[in-house]
């Protein structure tokens, strides 16, 4: 009997001891989860820790129509089409923020048909538009008319700031009086500055630097471009007369 009762009196304790056990990792488990910092219970992150970018202010986006300038002798008009995505403070997209107003920057140009008002962008993806020329034919005359615009377009960033500036290599590009056919006329690494559009030739005469790696200019050429894209782009002056001309500067 006495050893019946021992057993008990043992069994009891353990079970005692295993309850008392689990209360106090239920008591440990509890208060740490209370201390421990939460976002769902709105308590902030500890010192030294950077919020995440969905944490960060952020600027919303910017978007403007200017007003609409009709194309001499078409049914079209181009609407300039400025803006900037929605950033942090530290903008990777289209141009910057200041801290006053910011600079919204022209990013695309939409053709509008004046009769249907049915309206097309020039640009399919993120650029930043740094110049547009309309080509007239020169006329002041009601026969006037706009044979196609010319068009100095940032499509990547160069320069490795994250976003696309005036920093950036532009191209130039060609286009019809409708937005359609663009095309590009100046190669990556060159820069153009100027020209000139020759309407009784339907030509536009361009003005093309190359640059070197140290991103100074080597050489300057003028280039002759019909803008109905019936032959490439040429230069006015031949290789070898360009090299004779440099070797003149030599003695």
């Amino acid at each position: 009997m006495r050893l019946d009762l021992q057993r008990y009196n043992r069994l009891l304790w353990a079970v005692n001891g295993t309850l008392l056990l689990a209360g106090l990792i239920v008591l440990l488990v509890t208060g740490l989860t209370a201390l421990w910092p939460s976002r769902d219970r709105g308590q902030s992150l500890p010192a030294g820790v950077p919020a995440t970018t969905a944490d960060a202010p952020s600027r919303a986006a910017i978007l403007r129509l200017g007003l609409p300038k009709p194309l001499k002798g078409t049914d079209t008009l181009l609407v300039p089409v400025e803006g900037l995505p929605q950033e942090s403070e530290e903008p990777r997209g289209i141009g910057s923020y200041s801290k006053g107003a910011p600079n919204v920057p022209l990013f695309n140009l939409l053709f509008v048909d004046a009769k249907t008002l049915a309206s097309r962008p020039l640009l399919a993806r993120k650029s930043l538009i740094l110049r547009y020329d309309t080509l007239e034919d020169g006329e002041e005359a009601r026969s006037a008319r706009v044979d196609g615009l010319l068009v100095s377009i940032v499509d990547s960033d160069t320069n490795g700031n994250g976003r696309l500036d005036e920093g950036d290599e532009a191209r130039i590009w060609l286009c019809d009086a409708s937005g359609r056919n663009l095309r590009a006329v100046t190669a990556a690494g060159t820069t153009c500055a100027n020209w000139q559009y020759d309407s009784l030739r339907r030509t536009v005469y361009l003005v093309v630097e190359t640059r070197s790696d140290a991103r100074k200019a080597e050489s300057a050429e003028v280039l002759a471009v019909p803008i109905d894209g019936s032959q490439p782009a040429r230069p006015l002056a031949s290789k070898a007369q360009m090299d004779e001309l440099r070797n003149l500067l030599q003695h």
